[in-house]
């Protein structure tokens, strides 16, 4: 009878749990963003958390691969590179100083998967600044089994001009605690895509449902001490 009473409870606490990481993604953007303090992912208490601002010449943060793509100065003189605007050491209105990641084919668009085999767990929040190309824009995640997760856009945000202006760059990013695999970002078919400032991190459960799993535990407690004093 104790046994069949503990596994009730455990499959309470398996459910709440369960529910937990189902929760529907949280979808974040377009915002503006010149600055990494600009993220609403970034934070603090994160299993890890990284975030790629490509300036030392390379996509080497852990964890994560492009699917195609390259650094912008490779190619481009600085007068059309857009990097996030702040990067190059002061908010100024021009991106052109810093550095960036690019892909020619913008409908196609660029998608970052991360490999939990590295970082440890995949990733409870991603996002991607979006710095030049054309309309529209569309931002998509994946959960751990590579199903979509939902879409932000396709919406206009592009100024049209290709010379590093910063006012229309633009943060996308998702939360999801059962994990993302893969986030992808496009642009207008007849220009390349151009982004910076990916980041990608590990959140502990949301405090309500530490909350409610601690309650159950509690009670678990009091039950099993209530048994064993008969």
């Amino acid at each position: 009878m104790r046994l069949v009473r503990w596994s009730v409870v455990a499959v309470a606490v398996l459910a709440v749990t369960s529910s937990v990481q189902a929760a529907p993604a949280t979808f974040l953007g377009p915002t503006p963003y010149l600055q990494a303090t600009d993220s609403p992912i970034a934070g603090t208490g994160f299993a890890y958390f990284w975030l790629e601002d490509f300036e030392d010449g390379a996509l080497n943060t852990p964890g994560v691969t492009a699917s195609a793509g390259y650094l912008t100065t490779t190619t481009y003189p600085a007068s059309v590179i857009d990097s996030v605007d702040a990067d190059d050491g002061t908010i100024d209105g021009s991106g052109n100083a810093g550095e960036s990641w690019f892909h020619s084919a913008g409908a196609t668009g660029i998608t970052f998967t991360f490999d939990a085999g590295v970082l440890g767990s995949l990733p409870t929040r991603a996002g991607i600044v979006w710095t030049d190309g054309l309309d529209p824009v569309t931002f998509e995640a994946f959960d751990a089994g590579g199903t979509s997760l939902g879409t932000i856009g396709p919406v206009s945000i592009a100024d049209r001009s290709f010379t590093g202006g910063t006012s229309e760059d633009r943060f996308f990013g998702v939360l999801y605690n059962g994990g993302i695999s893969k986030i992808t970002i496009r642009s207008g078919a007849s220009a390349g895509i151009e982004v910076d400032h990916l980041q990608y991190g590990a959140a502990p459960i949301p405090a309500p449902a530490a909350v409610i799993l601690a309650g159950l535990g509690a009670g678990l407690v009091g039950w099993l001490r209530r048994r064993q004093a008969f």
